[in-house]
């Protein structure tokens, strides 16, 4: 079994500590890569302060698990085109069972749910790994509740709103114009960044329609055609 030498943040607040850890061998999908240089940026310190749902103690590092879940074939070989480096059909397979599967039972540290669907809401929180988050984009009827076990959020899982990524754009939008130092600006900034060097493909993830042409938009995007329709006047 490899090992490497980790820096491992015990508990919230501790120190990092150098220790040897031992590492899984490669799975047939996987490659074992030396590295030579990492970043330490203020996501990595807020994880080791305990104010991100990062379970501690653990090994902090970029994200090596991104697993996308849809019914649409299509966008499911987009999403892995894209980055994903797993993807689950969910009209074959319960997703909440395949993301355990994968995570190897831990579960996910954090599950973005863009259906408003309350059933896929709650295996979502289902899928999380304690202290883990289910960010809520998709906007369901007005008045929808979602049963949850209170049990299992006592180990930190979260079930947190997002709107506009979480920005304010009557002032954010100003702020960028004025370049004021703001830490959404920051954010808009590198949005910008990741759409010119090519690793936020919006063209491949936006279909314009004219909005004469509503009702064909709201088909491709039922039907999975479309990722994210947008219309134009």
């Amino acid at each position: 079994m490899p090992t490497t030498r980790a820096a491992v943040v015990e508990s919230g607040g501790a120190p990092f500590v150098l220790a040897d850890v031992e590492l899984d061998e490669p799975r047939p999908h996987e490659a074992l890569v030396r590295i030579r240089a990492a970043g330490l940026c203020q996501t990595d310190l807020g994880a080791a302060a305990g104010a991100l749902p990062f379970p501690l103690p653990g090994v902090l590092g970029p994200a090596t698990t991104i697993i996308a879940v849809d019914r649409v074939p299509g966008r499911l070989a987009l999403a892995r085109e894209l980055g994903a480096t797993h993807t689950v059909n969910a009209a074959e397979a319960d997703p909440t069972e395949a993301v355990l599967e994968l995570t190897g039972r831990g579960g996910a540290d954090g599950v973005v749910e863009t259906t408003g669907n309350a059933s896929v809401i709650r295996r979502g929180v289902d899928a999380l790994a304690p202290r883990g988050t289910l960010v809520v984009v998709g906007a369901p009827p007005f008045g929808t509740e979602v049963s949850l076990d209170v049990n299992a959020m006592i180990p930190g899982r979260r079930v947190v709103g997002l709107t506009l990524g979480d920005a304010e754009t009557r002032t954010v939008i100003p702020a960028l114009v004025r370049l004021v130092r703001l830490v959404r600006l920051v954010r808009l900034v590198r949005l910008v960044r990741l759409v010119r060097d090519g690793r936020l493909p919006l063209d491949r993830l936006i279909n314009h329609y004219p909005f004469a042409e509503i009702d064909q938009a709201v088909r491709d995007m039922t039907a999975g055609k479309a990722v994210k329709p947008v219309l134009t006047f």
